[in-house]
């Protein structure tokens, strides 16, 4: 799969899923989607891209309160 995290990057998110919960992680990525979805919007007037980077947080969000720890 082009992208994928490499064994260094998969340790980093396990170090930070074993110091917090896996809850806190997605919604700490949730964050970083609307902030990215934001600076779009902001920056660059990319309602498009924008929305999308939203719909992603949204998803996210949802799935944090799924796993709840």
């Amino acid at each position: 799969m082009a992208g994928a995290l490499g064994r260094s990057e998969l340790e980093d998110l396990e170090d930070m899923i074993d110091r917090s919960s896996l809850e806190e992680v997605l919604v700490g990525l949730a964050q970083i989607c609307y902030e990215k979805a934001e600076h779009l919007r902001s920056n660059w007037q990319d309602e498009g891209a924008a929305r999308i980077w939203e719909r992603d947080a949204k998803k996210l969000d949802a799935l944090a309160a799924k796993v709840q720890t």
